[in-house]
């Protein structure tokens, strides 16, 4: 694999991370560090959530201490969400090479990463999260609200884009009792926004949206309407929300990751690449279908898009799908040989994902590449591509 130490990347995560996405996780970012210059920040891993846990994780704490050690690699670590479960002096001590961010009342470590992000992305203007977790239940659409106020306060136009159960947060009249209001927190960035001259885009899926009952159909108009929905969150097609994907701008979710070019001129005519890791079976949630619509939209659309099965995702590959006559899920499988002609889009599966659970690719999807870990790192940090965005479903 041919390095590149002319590439920033910057990791997000903040839902719980496994051994096993430890594991791929960490080796290819050693692998595509390996070639770097004793230059720290060219690999930065931004960790907050439920993702801190995996620093006391006896399965995967070595693995980060030596990650730690890369001199291209830093991680830091959000010291308020630290403290709120307890955990940074176990993680203060055991793993000396983590930067575990000050006191900041919740903002600080939310600072950090939009500074970086715009540093990397240099010349932005926006700044966007893709949220596809209902509020409340999680803490997701919280750290969505750090990140959306930390880059409106940096001179960023805050985008919000609610894809499969992020678009629970348009609901009008939400009222907790003991969590933050999601959807008044919304309504005030982007009314704030607004009012300081900046371009607030906060739009829902109306596919997403139309099945959980936001968008219904008015008998007297004969157009679907939305329902009980903030004003500040427009519903519209995926299309147009993938229209977005084309600009020059990070786009963060619950687990991505950005890499940016630094070797050559900012480039805003080449639309990033787009880069999917489908890491759940394929019919128990809707993370599979989900992730697998947005890959094809944006393919479509031109944007050069890979989807790698990994993890559970592999799971997608193996048996032959039959799906029931009364079923009206999509056959994934199907959905996968019918677009693997796409000019745009690139399908494989990660090799130690079908060995770890002692499985192959069943026959007929025999022509998907699969890839090692070496591999994996020299297809992400590909120096043909000026951005890539890498998202996880």
């Amino acid at each position: 694999m041919k390095h590149s130490a002319l590439q920033s990347s910057t990791f997000f995560f903040c839902t719980p991370l496994s051994h096993e996405r430890i594991q791929w996780c960490t080796e290819c970012i050693a692998s595509g560090a390996g070639g770097t210059p004793d230059e720290k920040g060219m690999f930065t891993v931004f960790v907050t959530g439920d993702a801190l846990f995996s620093f006391v994780d006896a399965q995967s704490r070595d693995a980060w201490n030596a990650l730690s050690e890369v001199p291209a690699v830093q991680i830091i670590a959000d010291g308020d969400e630290l403290r709120l479960h307890g955990l940074c002096d176990s993680v203060a001590k055991g793993s000396p090479g983590i930067t575990v961010t000050g006191r900041g009342g919740g903002t600080l470590f939310w600072k950090q990463l939009v500074s970086h992000l715009v540093e990397e992305w240099k010349g932005t203007k926006k700044g966007a999260f893709l949220l596809c977790h209902p509020p409340y239940m999680s803490r997701i659409p919280v750290h969505m609200l750090r990140f959306l106020s930390e880059a409106h306060a940096a001179g960023l136009s805050p985008e919000l884009y609610a894809y499969l159960d992020g678009v629970h947060n348009i609901h009008n009249g939400q009222r907790p009792s003991e969590f933050e209001n999601i959807g008044r927190t919304i309504a005030t960035i982007s009314m704030t926004a607004g009012e300081r001259g900046k371009d607030p885009w906060f739009a829902a899926c109306s596919r997403c949206a139309t099945a959980r009952g936001y968008f219904q159909m008015n008998p007297g108009t004969g157009y679907c309407e939305p329902a009980s929905c903030i004003d500040e969150i427009t519903i519209r097609p995926l299309k147009e929300i993938l229209g977005r994907f084309s600009g020059y701008y990070p786009i963060l979710s619950h687990t991505s990751v950005e890499i940016v070019a630094t070797n050559r001129s900012r480039d805003t005519e080449t639309p990033p690449r787009l880069v999917i890791f489908i890491t759940n079976p394929p019919y128990g949630t809707e993370w599979t279908f989900g992730g697998l619509s947005l890959a094809l939209a944006t393919a479509m659309d031109g944007i050069p898009t890979t989807v790698i099965f990994i993890e559970h995702g592999v799971y997608s590959l193996y048996g032959t799908h039959e799906v029931p006559p009364n079923d009206k899920v999509f056959n994934v499988q199907e959905m996968v040989a019918a677009t693997g002609d796409i000019p745009s889009l690139c399908y494989l599966v990660h090799a130690p994902s079908l060995e770890r659970r002692g499985i192959a690719v069943e026959d007929h999807l025999s022509g998907i590449q699969e890839v090692q870990n070496t591999d994996l790192a020299g297809i992400l940090w590909d120096q043909e591509f000026p951005a890539t965005r890498i998202l996880f479903f």
